[in-house]
């Protein structure tokens, strides 16, 4: 009897502990959009409770526990834990959640904790539930281009920055520039005028989702480069987390210029006339070029003249009728002109005219009086002699 006693009390503790485990809700059914999850982004995610019991279930709350790579948002309409409240014998309830999704969380199954929890309950209950991450690839693109302008014949770093704008972090990363040679029909080689100096390609390691990173990549002009915008081929290459190589090809714009440099000196300088030379020595243009003249030592007649484009080795004249007042006259030319970066830029040159004044260039009287008076003497003694 005594043996039948106690099978029958133990077996009353497992219905009793049965009963209490029937208790909780059970988390019978999980939706989420968008499904799959992607990562940087945020799901709403739906979790139905059923009350398995034949009670009634009372003052029931549930919450996500905020696990890599979920992270539950919140606001005062969206709180965590979320008081569900009474669950009928039986009943079931739906309750929302928006979580967000970590980006550098991979393609693959990750589980969410869901816990409830309720009144008369002796604890809390916690299930694990699957949510499939995926949809989610490195993407680098070149986003910003340091230096570039460049001059004929020089050597620069250029800096590029990249940025993984995709959903997954993107590995060994490799900037390189293309070969970019024409071969003529006769199988001659033209080259690049501008080429990498030393490594053609530089490794930038990991970029994760959103992050930014800089390198830099040396470079050569050619000394005959033309004065223009180039368009560079660059590849960037990288690994997805599966190891699979992905490679892109961004064409980068550089532009080679040269800034202008006038000077000007006096060609000719005769008859009340003066000519100048005027000539651009650098490697850039200069458009819209005017020339003033100035001067307190002369009278100039065509103070300003417009010459309009003077190209790399270029030259080009002006001429005007002068009237000096001074020995030695001093001219100063202004030039005006948009320089190859299209800035207006000025320059002034000071000429000395090594000429002398109109009085003194002028005939001299008292000098051509007395010759003519000794011309006119000796013609007279002349016919006087013949006479006798």
């Amino acid at each position: 009897m005594k043996t039948i006693g106690k099978i029958m009390v133990f077996a009353i503790i497992l219905v009793l502990i049965g009963s209490t485990l029937a208790a909780f809700p059970q988390v019978t059914q999980i939706n989420y959009d968008p499904n799959p999850a992607v990562p940087g982004t945020t799901i709403t995610f739906l979790v139905q409770l059923e009350n398995l019991d034949s009670t009634t279930q009372k003052d029931i709350t549930v919450s996500i526990e905020d696990t890599y790579p979920f992270t539950v948002k919140t606001d005062e309409s969206n709180p965590n834990p979320k008081f569900v409240g009474n669950i009928q014998s039986y009943g079931k309830t739906l309750v929302q959640f928006n979580i967000y999704i970590d980006p550098t969380a991979e393609n693959q199954t990750y589980n969410i904790p869901i816990i409830v929890e309720g009144k008369g309950l002796e604890s809390k209950k916690k299930t694990y539930h699957p949510i499939i991450i995926s949809g989610k690839e490195p993407i680098v693109k070149i986003i910003d281009v340091t230096e570039e302008k460049l001059l004929p014949g020089e050597e620069k770093e250029i800096t590029f920055t990249l940025q993984n704008v995709g959903t997954s972090t993107a590995h060994q990363v490799v900037l390189e520039m293309i070969e970019d040679r024409t071969i003529t029909a006769t199988g001659g080689i033209i080259e690049r005028e501008i080429t990498p100096l030393g490594a053609a390609a530089i490794k930038v390691d990991s970029i994760n989702p959103g992050e930014e990173k800089t390198t830099k990549l040396k470079i050569s002009v050619s000394n005959n480069a033309t004065i223009k915008n180039y368009t560079i081929p660059i590849k960037v290459s990288f690994n997805n987390q599966s190891g699979e190589r992905t490679e892109t090809t961004s064409y980068v714009g550089l532009k080679v210029f040269g800034n202008s440099d006038l000077d000007a000196t006096i060609k000719e300088n005769n008859n009340g006339e003066i000519i100048f030379e005027l000539y651009n020595k650098g490697m850039g243009k200069a458009d819209f070029t005017l020339v003033e003249l100035t001067s307190n030592q002369a009278t100039i007649e065509k103070p300003k003249q417009f010459i309009g484009t003077l190209n790399a080795n270029d030259v080009d004249t002006i001429k005007t009728k002068i009237n000096y007042t001074q020995d030695n006259a001093l001219i100063t030319m202004k030039i005006t002109y948009l320089d190859s970066d299209a800035k207006q830029k000025t320059k002034e040159i000071t000429l000395r005219t090594q000429a002398k004044t109109t009085t003194q260039e002028g005939p001299n009287w008292i000098l051509i009086l007395i010759i003519l008076a000794l011309i006119g003497f000796g013609a007279w003694k002349y016919i006087i002699k013949k006479k006798k």
